[in-house]
């Protein structure tokens, strides 16, 4: 006998509607419980590590007057009165200082780096500061117009010097010493003395300066090619603060002597009452020898300093700065200079002179200047106009206003 079998029963709507609002609140559970976890885990390691700090700002150190000489005022900031500088002064970023015909100025920065502003210029200070982890100090300025010589810290001290002008951008490296100046024209001309920097144009030129090198950019911000300055000249008499008495200061004649270079086709000679140079009481340029006469200079203290100039125009470093005082003294204080006349011969109308003095005397031949090498020696040819009979007075005078002569009688032939 068969079992009758039971037909399957219908899955009931109810229970399927079930079911699926079931496994959505599952889902929808299951998403908060996520979403919850998330956010206390947010919270829990918030609390735990939190945000890094912003990295330390740089903080201002400024800079002050080292030196003043002459007309030199500051402009402060957001102000439109220019103030007298004093060595009281703070100068901060954005800090204008402009100097006076005649006047200069010695800016000392935080880093030791000095900046020293020639007569006629002006600059701004963009920045003097330090970063309080590194110690890295940031030095910037400006060159409107005019000229500045700088020197940066050594390398020791880590940090960044630029110096700008209308043209160009200079990043000088440590230990670098150079000139920057700023012409009418708007031309800038970089030199190099010692170290080495970059320097990058307004047109994207970027150049590379080592010691002794400088280059020329022009107002449209074209730079020239580098060229290699002239070396520095020695300075040989009279001797560094050397005191030269005179009898008679008004009527002395001081001798200048410097060793010649190679590649110089004239020099640069600064006189003054100041190591400042900045209002030069002789500031001869195109002067071709090796020796300079100055006549008449009253009693007081000067300083002198040279730069070699080449074929053509690129003007070397000065000389360091060498000072002598002139003195007055009573005439029998003054013993006369050694002078020697080797050869007094004369050769139809040429007259040869040759012989020696005190290294640094002045020697004249009948008025006519003749040339004193270092060592004192000097030969000449020196040529005589018309016929007959004529005395020659070959008179050498010292440092110390003292005269030696030496006369001959001589016979010219036409």
């Amino acid at each position: 006998m068969e079992k009758s079998k039971t037909p399957p029963q219908p899955v009931r709507e109810d229970r399927i509607e079930w079911f699926t609002v079931r496994y959505r609140s599952l889902l929808i559970g299951g998403a908060g419980l996520v979403v919850v976890a998330a956010v206390a885990g947010w919270v829990f390691l918030g609390q735990r590590a939190p945000a890094p700090p912003p990295p330390p700002q740089n903080i201002e150190t400024g800079a002050r007057f080292l030196s003043i000489e002459g007309s030199v005022q500051v402009k402060r900031e957001g102000t439109l009165e220019w103030l007298d500088a004093t060595t009281a002064v703070v100068l901060r970023s954005n800090d204008l200082v402009r100097t006076g015909s005649g006047a200069t100025a010695e800016i000392l920065f935080a880093d030791e780096t000095r900046f020293g502003v020639r007569p006629d210029s002006l600059i701004t200070i963009e920045e003097s500061s330090q970063n309080p982890v590194s110690h890295q100090q940031r030095v910037a300025l400006s060159i409107q117009s005019g000229e500045a010589n700088f020197q940066t810290a050594s390398r020791s001290m880590p940090g960044e010097t630029t110096i700008s002008t209308p043209t160009v951008r200079t990043t000088a490296d440590p230990a670098t010493v150079g000139n920057i100046q700023v012409d009418e024209a708007g031309d800038t001309g970089i030199r190099i003395f010692q170290g080495s920097g970059r320097a990058e144009t307004t047109t994207g030129q970027q150049i590379r300066l080592t010691s002794n090198e400088g280059v020329q950019v022009a107002a449209n911000g074209t730079a020239g090619a580098k060229t290699t300055l002239p070396p520095v000249p020695v300075l040989t008499a009279p001797p560094d603060k050397t005191e030269v008495a005179y009898p008679d200061p008004s009527r002395a004649i001081t001798l200048l002597m410097w060793n010649g270079v190679d590649g110089a086709k004239s020099y640069r000679v600064m006189v003054d009452y100041s190591a400042a140079f900045a209002r030069p009481l002789y500031d001869r340029q195109g002067y071709e020898g090796t020796q300079m006469a100055l006549r008449g200079l009253e009693i007081s203290s000067y300083y002198w300093k040279v730069a070699a100039v080449d074929e053509s125009g690129v003007e070397g470093s000065f000389s360091p700065a060498s000072s002598f005082s002139l003195l007055k003294a009573p005439p029998s204080a003054a013993s006369p200079p050694p002078l020697v006349a080797d050869t007094l011969e004369l050769r139809g109308n040429i007259l040869h002179v040759r012989g020696r003095t005190a290294p640094g005397a002045t020697l004249t031949l009948n008025d006519l200047r003749i040339e004193v090498q270092s060592d004192g020696s000097f030969n000449e040819f020196v040529m005589f106009e018309g016929g007959g009979t004529a005395t020659v007075v070959l008179r050498a005078t010292a440092l110390n206003g003292a005269v030696a002569e030496v006369r001959r009688p001589i016979v010219v032939t036409d």
